[in-house]
């Protein structure tokens, strides 16, 4: 009896762990059409990746992310460095051309030597403090008219779409090993324990159930 139980056990449980073993292999075995007359097998993602590609595009963009969404998640203040950066390089510019004007109009008039570098200094700088208030003023304004926009113009779903379909089926089934590689390796080792309870239920209906 217990080589029996034994065998049952076994045989349950290595069916259950090589069926789901293959339920998982065939998401992306085989990468070519097996063809053998009227019988055509591929792989799931590699059959339909444009397809699942797509789905994954919409998924994104109508229940997770979309670019008015991410419009949204700016806040003005995150782009202080930025609009500290725009007033200096604007200051920086009209400094130059004030400094080189000064500088040819110096060469064409005779005792003509003005000092104003400091002046000059002053003066920018309580411009780019002006430009940068001025910028941060109009900014909530200026981001809520770019979302509209952008969210007219840019789709998500398009480009998730685009770089999923682009991805090659082995760097993508790559991926999908580092994300849910546990997972899957505990849907295998699921179906090993159910296929031995099967085994083992089966068994003690045989023996003792059926006459």
């Amino acid at each position: 009896m217990i080589y029996g139980l034994l065998f049952s056990a076994l045989t349950g449980g290595f069916i259950g762990w090589i069926t789901n073993w293959i339920a998982v292999k065939a998401l992306f075995h085989p990468r070519d059409p097996i063809k053998y007359r009227f019988f055509e097998y591929q792989g799931l993602m590699p059959k339909r990746h444009k397809e699942l590609a797509k789905s994954v595009g919409k998924l994104v963009e109508g229940e997770l992310i979309n670019a008015e969404t991410l419009f949204e998640r700016v806040k003005p203040e995150d782009l202080d460095p930025i609009i500290a950066k725009i007033a200096a390089k604007v200051r920086g510019d009209i400094e130059t051309r004030i400094k080189n004007g000064l500088a040819e109009f110096a060469a064409k008039v005779p005792f003509f030597n003005l000092k104003a570098d400091s002046f000059i200094a002053s003066l920018m700088n309580k411009a780019e403090a002006e430009i940068a208030a001025l910028i941060k003023k109009q900014l909530p304004s200026v981001l809520e008219v770019a979302a509209k926009d952008v969210s007219e113009k840019l789709s998500v779903q398009e480009i998730v779409s685009e770089k999923i379909s682009e991805m090659d089926i082995m760097k993508l089934e790559s991926l999908f090993e580092r994300i849910a590689g546990r997972e899957m390796a505990a849907i295998v080792n699921i179906g090993g324990i159910l296929g031995v309870v099967v085994g083992v239920t089966q068994f003690f209906i045989q023996k003792y159930l059926i006459i």
